[in-house]
């Protein structure tokens, strides 16, 4: 027994340990995921002012200050001068550098304009500069890096494009304490009556850039500015970050990225449109996730102080557990045992065990109801298995009857050779295991064929027995030698006289003179039958109708005349054709049945009744088969070539 208790115990401090755990885990969760998003919304706002400045303050100044130097380029004073000095374009080019003065007067009032540059496309390079005049007639003395060169010449005439930051020193070979470290470079394509075609490179002091920046400067924050084409122009800050592509493709996700050194860092990024520049922030979190540590560790010491006071409670409560186990147990024993009488505890002061004791006595009724239950499932499980016994019976005589159905309808469609030519095939498909469909021809003698198509009401096997007798019926009276006619009106008698169900079938009967091809026809409210005159297509053919079989006794019916020429084709079928539907209720309808005929009109009967079954199956699509589908088709060839008539075609 105290190994058994040990092993409850046991059992039990896992649950609470789950559960503490669980509780300082979901803290942390929380708490990191909200301090990250408010970090990141602070991160956001001073983002936004940071960005506003720059927009307000830098692209103004660039862009003012190139229009105002396109402007001192432009102006028609000195190109009156130059004109009025110079005559060919050559020294029309020249005139530039004789009106350096004008030049140099123009740019030095505007602040951070640190010289003009002036380059050929043959990359010969002049310009101004405040200490100096450059005039390379040589393009190879040109200093400018090949890289710069290439992206100055690619330069679309209207479009101004930025470069640098790049030293003085590289570029005019001159240095002095007046002149700056490093200038960034505007350069675009002029094309001017005074001066003919060259490339303009207006040179800045970087420090414009540098000035701007330290303004934002927050001490945690690296800047970056990247041209149209990825070209790293600026890059300001503490920590730089050697994956400037990722920098680029997934600032501005809220995610928290790694340098190599493991900071982390949020980035967001803005697009400039002019200049066409991309401003990137990267902005250290070090402190932020000090602080988030921080806290993770007094949740973590606050859930063991959790886990710690829980077990405690548990412990004491386990302790006034144990003096009731015994007698709980002792109760559950005996009702193992089959003891269903009632037990009765001594309460305590602890009212579990009170409604412990409710609660084995409500086991003990619901064993004596579980075990009645059993009994009652046992004998419907039984029933259950006979009922599936006879279903299986059942289905078994179905198919037995559907192989009887598809038996007593005549299979063998080709004719023996050398005999009156004709090609044959008819098909049924019931829409259950047995249908109310049927088919049937036969041969009166040598020269006469009859041909059978009916379509009994209902489905299913009322519908089966209805129809092997009415098949019986019309094949005993054509066999007598009558007309379709008088074989309808006969069978039609017999039909009603005993017809308690009230059952009907729709009849199309024909015989046929096959050494002539002449022949007659009834229709007891059947569908009209297509007919293919030779090299022709399918068409309706249409005629009154007579009343159906077996529901009024003194019907009527009448002879309808057939002429069949060789090459002829007869197509009959049941409404399950017409009236196949698809799941939205639309019908397949007589257009469709003829438009599929006509495909391939001198196909033969087989694979004309296989054409328009596939038709019928590819409209309905999943649509469950509503009514049986029977066709019959019937081509008529002529006699055989031996006795002076037309051979069949094999």
């Amino acid at each position: 027994m105290k190994q058994k208790l040990r092993s409850l115990r046991a059992r039990m401090v896992l649950p609470v340990i789950c559960i503490a755990a669980f509780i300082v885990m979901l803290m942390n969760i929380v708490f990191s995921t909200s301090f990250i998003k408010m970090t990141l919304r602070q991160e956001q706002l001073g983002n936004a002012s940071g960005f506003s400045t720059i927009t307000n303050t830098l692209a103004p100044i660039l862009n003012k200050t190139v229009d105002e130097v396109r402007g001192v380029i432009s102006d028609e004073r000195v190109a009156v001068y130059a004109r009025h000095r110079y005559g060919t374009g050559k020294e029309l080019i020249h005139a530039r550098i004789s009106c350096r003065n004008a030049l140099r007067s123009g740019i030095v009032s505007h602040e951070r304009v640190y010289g003009l540059l002036f380059m050929r496309e043959n990359e010969s390079l002049f310009g101004v500069l405040p200490e100096a005049n450059l005039f390379l007639d040589d393009p190879k003395k040109n200093p400018l890096p090949e890289e710069v060169r290439k992206q100055i010449l690619n330069i679309p005439l209207g479009q101004t494009i930025w470069l640098g930051p790049l030293s003085v020193a590289s570029i005019s070979g001159i240095e002095d304490k007046n002149t700056s470290k490093s200038v960034m470079i505007g350069a675009w394509k002029s094309v001017s009556a005074s001066y003919g075609e060259c490339y303009v490179m207006m040179l800045i002091d970087e420090s414009i850039l540098h000035d701007l920046f330290q303004v934002l400067n927050d001490g945690k924050s690296t800047w970056y500015i990247f041209g149209e084409d990825g070209a790293d122009i600026l890059h300001l800050g503490e920590e730089e970050n050697t994956d400037l592509d990722q920098l680029i493709r997934e600032s501005n996700s809220g995610e928290i990225f790694r340098d190599e050194d493991g900071t982390p860092f949020f980035a967001f990024s803005m697009e400039m449109k002019s200049p066409a520049w991309t401003v990137i922030r990267q902005v250290s979190v070090e402190e932020s996730e000090k602080v988030r540590n921080v806290v993770r560790a007094v949740s973590a010491i606050f859930g063991a102080i959790i886990l710690l006071v829980t077990l405690i409670a548990y412990m004491l409560w386990l302790k006034k557990f144990m003096r009731q186990y015994n007698s709980l147990q002792n109760g559950i024993i005996r009702i193992g045992e089959g003891d269903l009488e009632s037990t009765t505890f001594v309460p305590t002061s602890i009212n579990e065990f009170e409604q412990m004791q409710m609660e084995i006595n409500k086991t003990r009724l619901a064993l004596i109801n579980q075990i009645e239950t059993i009994r009652e499932m046992e004998r419907d499980q039984m029933e259950q298995e006979n009922k599936k016994k006879e279903q299986e019976r059942i289905s078994q005589e179905l198919v037995l009857a559907k192989e009887i159905q598809a038996s007593a309808m005549p299979q063998i469609f080709s004719e023996p050779p050398g005999q009156i030519g004709f090609n044959l095939f008819a098909s049924m498909t019931p829409a259950k295991e047995v249908g109310g469909d049927f088919y049937d021809f036969f041969k009166l003698d040598e020269d006469h064929l009859a041909l059978v198509i009916a379509d009994v009401s209902g489905k299913g096997i009322p519908a089966a027995l209805f129809m092997m007798v009415s098949k019986t019926l019309i094949r005993s009276e054509v066999m007598t030698g009558c007309d379709p006619a008088t074989a309808l009106q006969r069978v039609n008698l017999q039909l009603c006289e005993h017809n308690v169900s009230k059952m009907f079938v729709t009849v199309w009967l024909a015989i046929i003179d096959l050494s002539t091809g002449k022949g007659i026809s009834a229709n007891a409210g059947h569908e009209h039958p297509c007919l293919r005159r030779a090299d022709g297509t399918f068409e309706l053919d249409r005629y009154p109708h007579d009343l159906v079989l077996g529901i009024i006794e003194i019907a009527k019916f009448r002879n309808h005349p057939i002429e069949l020429n060789p090459g002829d084709c007869v197509f009959v079928y049941t409404d399950g054709v017409p009236e196949a539907e698809k799941t939205d209720r639309d019908m397949f309808g007589l257009d469709r049945l003829l438009e599929t005929l006509n495909q391939n009109p001198d196909a033969s009967p087989e694979e004309l009744i296989q054409r328009v079954h596939g038709a019928v199956d590819e409209f309905a699509g999943d649509a469950e088969q509503f009514d049986d589908i029977t066709m019959l088709c019937l081509e008529y060839l002529g006699r055989n070539q031996e006795d002076g008539r037309q051979v069949p075609e094999s």
